[in-house]
């Protein structure tokens, strides 16, 4: 989910630095196209790593602690597989609860990740809560930017969430 985007991405900005630092612009293929020779100049290659490097310092001051809550997080996206060590101590009853619940397991299956947990809210508030605020946080863009459709960005559901999380607060 939301750790793997993030890890990948960083880890592609490690890459795009380090094809940089050997002369290699195919990673930027305007770059690569604009060179009138083929090769990169030891400044540019300075502002680029730069760039890459402040990118990558931005991204992780943005998610600050995302390999420590990605543990806590993965019940999001797999509620029925995730163990009750995985569920923070306060939500661990309510979520045994949740994860024999064969209504919701089958309604899991059926939703999207938004439906689910916006609908199981009322019954399991603790877990559901939580799930909902990593979801309104992220939201499906994220998603949404890795697939075909990423041209034409659709927030409704992310919109539902939010608008969902404040009345409900």
């Amino acid at each position: 989910m939301i750790h793997d985007i993030t890890r990948s991405f960083t880890s592609k900005l490690d890459h795009w630095k380090h094809r940089i630092e050997q002369g290699n612009p195919a990673s930027f293929s305007t770059l690569d196209s604009a060179l009138t020779n083929g090769n990169l100049g030891y400044d540019l290659k300075i502002q680029i790593k730069t760039h890459l490097n402040g990118l990558k310092a931005e991204f992780i001051k943005y998610f600050p602690d995302i390999d420590e809550k990605r543990e806590s997080w993965k019940f999001v996206r797999s509620p029925f597989s995730c163990e009750v060590a995985d569920i923070f101590a306060d939500a661990q009853e309510e979520f045994l609860e949740l994860k024999f619940d064969s209504t919701a397991r089958d309604n899991f299956k059926e939703l999207d990740l938004q439906a689910f947990w916006a609908k199981y809210l009322p019954v399991y508030p603790r877990i559901s809560t939580q799930a909902l605020r990593v979801l309104v946080m992220f939201g499906s863009t994220l998603v949404a930017i890795k697939s075909k459709y990423r041209n034409k960005l659709e927030v409704e559901g992310d919109l539902r969430c939010i608008v969902w999380y404040k009345t409900s607060h």
